[in-house]
């Protein structure tokens, strides 16, 4: 039994990258990967693989340009190309089509749908290699001699007849052509091929127009290679592959015609086809089929047209619901879900979902946006009415995006694009809202594009700087460590925020370069203040984001940056977030075990506003527990923030951890931390994030205080 195969992976995303190579490895396959196209064929030609999976959009050269080469390589040429795209444009797919490609799948994708089409090319590229190398084995005998000739077209697994071009008519045939078309030998000999072919083909075309153009194209040493539906006595058709060759001949021009039943793999086929343009768990259409239902709407003419409107429903808390009863008891919610919007569709509109929690209504008859606010407010209550599930009452929250179809002229992807830019304002807004889409969201997320890409180049350029807040402690008054804190210094916009580019950046996958900086370059400061013996016992907390936690490469990098530096282990704290820790616990552990062996300490940030089980607390390996700001700034209003910190205190000292207060703006709040015995705090009130020297100055600053029983410093 032939072995997965060896794939090659070519994507310039390193997330999307890592992410095909995790699941592709997990299947058994063996795969390299490449991030640009000259790459990617300097390696396929090395190591030829047995299937590519290629972005579409590369940063050196596009797919198409990069499919045309592989397939002008003798050595390249027969693997299939799979291109992974993010545009459905159907233009797009012709053209990568016509370079060679054998299919598309749609970014994002869904792991069973892009398995599926990856393991059926790969059985039918292994398939068509086996049958051409037998035919092409079978053919070049056939030069030998007339009796060999027999012989081998009758051990030969596909139905083959010779063709007489002179007279237009089939002269022999092996066995399997007689099984094939359910015709004896005597009757197959004398027969044209349009006696054969059923009267609709793949092409559209007349069977006699094409059998003299192929013929033709034959004759001149060509391999004709296209499909035929042959039609037997009884009605019966069958779809075959037809390969049509010369034959040498002293008497006449003879072709060598050869037919493979593909009824399995034209259903294999068929199974691609629903898994590419319908969702498998919810039978809706996906991404993929939605779209194309939005184009053929949209190719109508505008007399033609009806008025209509695309709803795209986000369920906001679904993930909670997963987590507690598990993926079984979510999947029919989704189902459950699934059947309420096929009931409203009807027969005018479509459901589909485009993966995850994401679900969409596509609506004719909708003419404006009172109308498509009132259908979206009956979906909103259709949707968050309760559902039995398994003998259980469930309900969900959801939040509703629109757009309306222009009454001249539209663009499919341009509409969901735009639903889903009102979506986000609604989620913005908080849960069960609904947003039409206006012209100003899109000057906004053309702005938030425009920073994506200024973004992209503010490490190089030297824009993005660090400050740093310092933490004290609360028992000598001195500063005892240092918080990292990215800003970007824009050129033009001067300082932009951290909530405004941090959310950028993790969206488009530029958080993992910015988080490695922000790591090396808080390393390299606490190495310079060492030189300048200053900040000796200081630690750095660098916050780590949820990209960066599941990246397994973290680990080396870390210890990569400080052998770069020379800084000890333990001066480096990393922060992860609680609610960053419970997507994966397992995985957490593992990693921060990781940490551990290496020395470096690790920090759970944000503590008391995320969903951790205290089971899993105590298994955590962590040093440090930082107590949110959000607690703090109503401690002197808010009993129950006031008990939940000094419970967090208490809980984490008899852990033996280190207690962190963060975000402290008030006398009052210092005092009620000291009470309870936090152990550092930082905050605007003691010092704000400022720049390297501002807080070199303040650690010398504190270096000198001397601190007295009875006497408080703060």
């Amino acid at each position: 039994m032939p072995g997965p195969g060896d794939i090659l992976v070519v994507d310039d995303t390193m997330t999307t990258l890592m992410m095909l190579l995790a699941l592709l490895s997990t299947q058994g396959f063996q795969v390299s990967s490449a991030q640009s196209g000259a790459e990617a064929l300097d390696l396929a030609q090395k190591h030829p693989p047995d299937l590519i999976l290629l972005d579409y959009s590369l940063p050196d050269m596009d797919g198409v340009a990069v499919c045309r080469d592989l397939k002008l390589n003798p050595r390249t040429r027969d693997i299939p190309v799979i291109f992974l795209s993010s545009i459905a444009d159907a233009d797009i797919r012709v053209e990568g089509f016509a370079a060679g490609a054998v299919d598309f799948i749609a970014k994002p994708f869904e792991r069973s749908e892009l398995l599926a089409r990856v393991n059926t090319h790969l059985d039918l590229s292994r398939l068509k290699q086996r049958l051409s190398k037998l035919v092409e084995e079978k053919t070049e005998s056939l030069r030998l001699s007339e009796q060999r000739f027999r012989a081998l077209i009758e051990q030969a697994p596909e139905a083959i007849m010779v063709f007489d071009k002179d007279t237009g008519r089939f002269v022999d045939a092996n066995r399997q052509a007689e099984r094939l078309t359910g015709r004896p030998l005597q009757t197959l000999i004398g027969l044209t091929p349009g006696d054969l072919y059923s009267a609709e083909q793949p092409d559209g075309l007349p069977a006699m127009e094409t059998v003299r153009m192929h013929a033709a194209r034959a004759m001149q040493g060509e391999v004709q290679v296209f499909e035929r539906v042959i039609q037997r006595p009884d009605g019966e058709t069958v779809p075959c592959e037809v390969r049509l060759s010369k034959l040498p001949s002293e008497t006449g021009h003879l072709l060598r015609v050869s037919y493979i039943d593909i009824s399995s793999r034209m259903a294999s086929q068929e199974k691609i086809n629903r898994l590419a343009y319908f969702d498998n768990l919810t039978g809706l259409y996906n991404h993929s089929g939605l779209l194309e239902q939005l184009h053929a709407l949209c190719a109508l003419s505008d007399e033609e047209r009806p008025p209509f409107a695309l709803l795209l429903i986000d369920l906001g808390d679904f993930k909670y619901i997963n987590d507690v009863y598990g993926n079984r008891i979510g999947d029919l919610l989704l189902s459950c879900v699934a059947d309420r919007l096929r009931q409203l569709a009807g027969s005018t509109g479509h459901a589909g979902r485009l993966g995850g929690i994401e679900f969409v209504l596509l609506q004719t008859g909708i003419a404006n946006a009172k109308t498509a606010q009132a259908l979206a407010s009956q979906v909103l209550d259709t949707i968050t009415a309760p559902f039995a599930v398994d003998e259980m009452m469930l309900s969900i929250a959801a939040n509703i995006g629109v757009s309306l179809g222009a009454p001249h002229g539209c663009n499919g992807q341009e509409l969901l694009r735009d639903a889903d830019m009102a979506l986000y304002q609604a989620k913005q807004r908080g849960t069960r809202h609904i947003e039409l889409y206006q012209a100003e969201m899109g000057k906004q997320m053309r702005e938030r594009i425009e920073l994506e890409k200024e973004l992209r180049h503010a490490i190089e350029k030297g824009q993005l700087v660090l400050h740093y807040q310092p933490q004290i402690e609360l028992a000598s008054g001195q500063v005892v460590g240092v918080e990292a804190l990215v800003r970007w210094q824009h050129p033009k916009k001067g300082m932009i925020s951290p909530g405004q580019f941090i959310p950028i950046a993790e969206q488009s996958g530029l958080i993992l370069p910015l988080g490695r900086w922000v790591l090396r370059e808080a390393c390299q400061q606490l190495r310079r203040w060492h030189d300048k013996r200053c900040g000796l016992d200081i630690k750095m907390a660098v916050n780590l984001s949820v990209a960066q936690f599941t990246d397994q490469e973290l680990p080396e990098f870390v210890a990569g940056v400080l052998k770069e530096t020379g800084i000890a282990p333990a001066s480096l704290e990393l922060e992860i977030t609680e609610s960053c820790t419970m997507l994966s616990p397992q995985q957490s552990i593992r990693m921060m075990q990781q940490f551990r062996a290496m020395g470096v300490h690790s920090s759970i940030d944000d503590f008391g506003t995320g969903h951790s089980s205290l089971s899993y607390l105590t298994r955590f390996p962590v040093d440090t527990l930082k107590i949110d700001q959000s607690f703090i700034r109503n401690i002197a209003s808010d009993e129950k923030d006031t008990a939940l910190c000094d419970t967090i205190a208490y809980l984490a000292h008899r852990m033996d951890l280190r207690v962190v207060a963060e975000g402290v703006e008030t006398k009052e709040q210092l005092t009620f931390l000291s009470s309870i015995q936090v152990d550092v705090v930082q905050g605007y009130l003691l010092c704000k994030p400022v720049p390297a020297a501002e807080a070199e100055a303040f650690i010398l600053q504190r270096a000198s205080f001397s601190p007295q029983a009875g006497v408080e410093y703060f």
